[in-house]
């Protein structure tokens, strides 16, 4: 959701732009907004974080294991759904936030004057310094003043909800509650979006599958733009509002007289773990007037194509340890694909196979083009191919031989309001993670150079029309920082749509009594959902210990008694909530081993169990490591292969790109297939 003035800054160049919506936000980047601005980011499936007016947050580590997130200032709201697999933390510059293992919603915010205000609405948490550790629940409202060994803090009763704490609700239930869980996997992040801009219909042999509500002649992959990302490259920024889950999970079929998505394989006797993709799209090229003496697989590319996969297509990704991979395909080589590795397809077969029916009229409608210099150069007006283009088509089956520049930067192409631009640079947080940055855009770019040139490709920059080894970055003054459905070891979010203006981000009277501090006004509330009562409101005042008088006076932070190795030291809260043994209130709060749910499960049931870890880096479905299941011996799953069924299992692909993922690789082969 991006509601006003919202920026984001990329971490691996430092550049602000304007935020768009569906961009992606990966480890290292900054989201602002404005005054009377808004975001929501959607870090995963089970964590969301939301700015209110003049807030900063960095996101400052987004593994499959933690996320942790730094609130420079304003008003911010993170809520964790109890199955969360990463471990979260919220940093102020003065205190550390540590959401229990449960469902929890928390009202953070950082004052002008350096106090950090942390209000637990549901569920329950530790807040930490240098110097210790204390307990928060649901209906307290701690202040933290002073940092390092001068922290001290006091909790107080919370204040009622205001408009601010309604508005987070109802976006929390509208998540929770989605029709479109009942179609699509539950790691599929945005499928909530799904339920107001289209249908599901019955596709027989494939289940359910989403259509959407677009006008005829409209392609999937068309409305949108190529940017770079870090450790996945040429990611794809769809305009729609619904354009996050159908253009990272499943793949597109010509189904009836439409395009239709289909989710996947995502119930089944097996238990599938789908995993975030940059696209889901075979890439092509098509030779010019230039440079045509390289050959097709060395340069002369007049412009670059993308066609949407379908359920019977082999995938060739193009990020991680495939990145330094470079090669074509004629056109009458199509039905030898096999040959040249990549993923198998997802079903057996061709009927949708979007490749085999190229010719289709239908089909080749869906092949979007743009000049070989505009591809990720900034916003672009994609068109079909022509029938001329298709003879003399070259398919990719490795990256694109396309070298980023700065206009490659920004899903917007527009820059930073400088509202949104806030002087915290210098700030210092406090937390228990140790923070990760993403490689420098140069040096990504230097890596791709050097790739190119072994594989003995020409590259084109994005924005020219330049060959060669040597490629010099244009820059744009319209340059932009790095979802907003905010994944090397990075993980993706995703920022979110509204379909009205939210309301105020006002604070009631008992707030700003209680010393917090009133954020901009806004004009209009979300009446799509029922806001919280007041006598919920009361009634969770009633449940709070705010009978207790000592509670509201200023005390210090004191280390945990079990971090006592003797009567005589005492080791450091923040070396006691590192420790994987124990000390993390995450795994003192986590469920046991018997708090699982059925994966075969129809009904999204949020805190109803837990999942398996959740490895970003790889885009797979990963069907269950068990002899029972036929055809998984060796290469992963792109995209994935139903458990149980017979046959197909592939043996030729490299295994997945990045070094240090967990969960992924070398378990499931590809290609199981009905």
């Amino acid at each position: 959701m991006i509601h006003g003035d919202v920026s984001t800054q990329r971490g691996d160049s430092g550049t602000w732009s304007a935020a768009v919506l569906n961009q992606p936000v990966v480890n290292g980047d900054k989201v602002s907004t404005g005054a009377g601005g808004r975001a929501e980011v959607q870090l995963d499936y089970a964590n969301v974080l939301r700015l209110g007016s003049n807030a900063q947050a960095n996101i400052a580590n987004f593994t499959q294991k933690y996320i942790q997130i730094q609130i420079g200032q304003g008003l911010a709201n993170y809520s964790v759904f109890g199955e969360s697999e990463a471990e979260p933390e919220i940093d102020t510059p003065n205190v550390a936030v540590h959401p229990a293992h449960v469902d929890g919603v928390f009202r953070i915010e950082v004052r002008p004057d350096g106090d950090s205000i942390v209000i637990v609405r549901k569920g329950q948490a530790q807040i930490s310094t240098p110097q210790g550790i204390a307990d928060i629940k649901q209906g307290d409202m701690a202040t933290v003043r002073g940092s390092g060994a001068d922290a001290k803090y006091k909790i107080s009763p919370a204040p009622e909800r205001d408009d601010w704490d309604r508005w987070n609700s109802e976006r929390d239930h509208m998540i929770h509650e989605a029709a479109s869980w009942r179609h699509t996997n539950k790691y599929y992040v945005g499928s909530e979006d799904l339920d107001s801009n289209g249908t599901w219909e019955d596709a027989p042999d494939y289940g359910q599958v989403w259509v959407p509500n677009e006008p005829d002649g409209w392609a999937p992959y068309r409305d949108g733009d190529w940017t770079w990302e870090p450790y996945y490259g040429w990611t794809w920024v769809g305009y729609e509002p619904w354009g996050w889950a159908p253009y990272h999970y499943g793949r597109w079929m010509w189904y009836g007289n439409s395009w239709a998505w289909w989710p996947g394989p995502v119930w089944g006797p097996g238990f599938y773990r789908p995993f975030w993709s940059p696209a889901y799209v075979s890439f092509f090229g098509f030779g010019g007037g230039w440079g045509l003496g390289f050959g097709f697989g060395w340069g002369g590319w007049g412009s670059f194509g993308w066609l949407p996969l379908g359920p019977c297509d082999r995938f060739f990704p193009w990020w991680g340890g495939y990145g330094g991979r470079f090669g074509v395909v004629g056109f009458n080589r199509f039905g030898t694909l096999n040959r040249f590795g990549g993923i198998a397809p997802l079903h057996a077969g061709t009927q949708f196979s979007n490749v085999a029916h190229i010719n289709d009229a239908h089909i080749s409608g869906a092949l979007s083009t743009v000049a070989a210099g505009k591809f990720g150069a900034g916003r672009t007006t994609a068109v079909a191919a022509t029938h001329a283009q298709l003879s003399g088509a070259r398919m990719m089956t490795g990256n694109m031989p396309v070298v980023p520049t700065r206009a490659s930067l920004s899903a917007s192409g527009r820059a930073a309001a400088p509202s949104t631009i806030h002087n915290n640079s210098s700030q210092h947080f406090f937390g228990t993670q140790s923070t990760s940055h993403a490689e420098s855009f140069q040096q990504q770019t230097a890596h791709l150079q050097q790739s190119m040139q072994q594989s003995h490709f020409s590259p084109v920059a994005a924005g020219a029309r330049a060959t060669g080894p040597a490629v010099t970055e244009s820059r744009v003054t319209e340059s932009r920082a790095a979802e907003s459905r905010t994944t090397s070891a990075t993980g993706f979010g995703r920022q979110n749509a509204a379909t009205t203006s939210p309301g105020r981000d006002v604070n009631s009277s008992a707030t700003r009594n209680s010393g917090t501090q009133a954020g901009e006004n806004e004009n209009g509330t979300r009446t799509s959902m029922a806001p919280a009562s007041s006598s919920a409101s009361r009634a969770e005042q009633a449940s709070s210990p705010g009978s207790d008088l000592n509670r509201s006076e200023w005390k210090t932070f004191t280390p945990p008694s079990q971090s006592s190795n003797s009567a005589g030291r005492a080791a450091s809260a923040a070396d006691t909530l590192r420790n994987d043994g124990g000390g993390s209130y995450w795994n003192r709060t986590a469920p046991g081993s018997s708090y699982s749910r059925e994966s075969g499960a129809s009904n999204y049931d949020r805190g109803a169990g837990s999942r398996p870890q959740l490895n970003m880096r790889q885009p797979i479905v990963q069907p269950r490591s068990s002899g029972a299941y036929g055809g998984y011996h060796g290469a992963p799953s792109y995209g994935g292969s139903r458990g149980g069924y017979s046959g197909g299992a592939s043996h030729s692909a490299p295994s997945s790109g990045g070094a240090s993922h967990s969960a992924g690789g070398g378990h499931s082969g590809g290609g199981g297939h009905h």
